[in-house]
């Protein structure tokens, strides 16, 4: 073929008559189905909502007061600033975190990496988005994995970040209520470094890093965990991954700790939502890279749950809801996460096919025109 072929413009249009015709079929005869497990979502979404129930009741007894920012009135929405305010947050991104839908999301990652009853789950989560932990730790427990979790105080931004309530009073009264079960290993301060303070650590407040400590020793003491502190962050990391076990078939991040992300720009990399091990970037070799990399390094898949926006596109889910969708109507989700699609391959491979006929047919036309022409001029 010359390399001034041209291809006249009906087959052109024709082509691409056929794709669009051909597309639209596909999509419109697309077969959905429920998800083979689509009552274990319904379960587990129902578990996450009776637990967001329970601990809105505990937050009221207590007489702490919501927050203007918790529109949806669900008690778990932090101030911005405390002792415990590690880093930056969105209040949308702590409200979206709290839709009940997502443990029915986390059901389907489990899924989707191969877990099974008594897998092992290794979760490492700050207290930044406790909708995520409750996603999580209701979404295991309904699958009944082997869920071993380290937690920290630290919070960015409208999270966990009462020093009266924070993440270990969610994780502790969730377990005492029998609404989620797992083996708390180990806990810490979280923030810089993993060794406690707030982000206004020696100007709005004073003494951050010991209450942090404070409260990890507590925590300790009630869940009869590890309370990790180290000056070195690498041996932290390397800490905390002896402490999961050589058997975990699963991690999950929560949050932006440094311990789980690392401490460079190459945390940025890390996909969100479910990344097998095929689809992880490749490791750095700083000692410090994070938890991440150092199990997707070995081939485990992870659950990286940082960027909410992201992580609600993927799910289908709305960005900060209000109200938040009731778990009642479930069924009436058009939701992607609850079923699976089908295309129509035949249809599919038919338009590909008759698109491709027809450009061929543009260029046998366009041979047989250059010849009559060329015949002519030789005449």
């Amino acid at each position: 073929m010359g390399p001034d072929m041209r291809i006249g413009k009906p087959f052109l249009i024709a082509a691409l008559v056929v794709l669009v015709i051909g597309t639209c079929l596909v999509y419109f005869l697309a077969q959905k189905s429920d998800s083979d497990y689509k009552d274990l979502q319904y379960a587990a979404a129902r578990r996450m909502e009776e637990a967001e129930s329970f601990l809105k009741e505990r937050i009221v007894s207590l007489g702490i007061p919501f927050e203007d920012t918790d529109l949806n009135s669900t008690g778990l929405i932090g101030p911005e600033f405390t002792e415990l305010t590690s880093t930056p947050g969105d209040e949308k991104a702590k409200r979206s975190a709290l839709n009940p839908l997502f443990a029915a999301a986390m059901v389907r990652y489990f899924h989707e990496a191969g877990l099974e009853k008594g897998s092992v789950v290794a979760v490492g989560a700050s207290g930044s988005f406790p909708g995520f932990v409750i996603a999580v730790l209701t979404a295991a427990t309904e699958m009944e994995l082997d869920t071993r979790l380290i937690v920290s105080c630290g919070a960015s931004m409208h999270g966990a970040t009462r020093v009266e309530y924070n993440v270990f009073d969610i994780v502790g009264d969730l377990l005492d209520a029998g609404l989620v079960d797992c083996n708390v290993l180990a806990v810490s301060p979280g923030s810089a470094n993993d060794k406690g303070g707030g982000v206004f650590e020696d100007f709005l407040y004073f003494g951050s890093a010991d209450l942090s400590v404070n409260l990890c020793k507590a925590a300790s003491s009630r869940f009869d965990a590890e309370f990790i502190y180290y000056d070195d962050l690498a041996q932290n990391i390397a800490h905390r991954k002896e402490l999961y076990g050589d058997d975990v078939d699963l991690f999950v991040n929560i949050g932006g700790a440094a311990v789980n992300n690392g401490t460079s720009s190459y945390s940025l990399a890390f996909p969100q939502g479910l990344v097998m091990p095929d689809q992880a970037p490749e490791a750095p070799s700083s000692p410090t890279r994070g938890l991440n990399y150092e199990f997707s390094s070995i081939g485990v898949p992870v659950i990286n749950l940082l960027n909410v926006k992201l992580l609600c596109q993927e799910n289908g889910t709305t960005f900060d809801p209000v109200p938040l969708p009731s778990v009642a109507s479930f069924d009436s989700f058009d939701w992607p996460g609850l079923q699976t699609v089908s295309y129509n391959k035949f249809i599919a491979f038919g338009t590909l096919a008759v698109a491709f006929g027809v450009l061929a047919a543009g260029v046998v036309v366009d041979v047989r025109k250059r010849r009559i022409l060329k015949k002519e001029s030789c005449k």
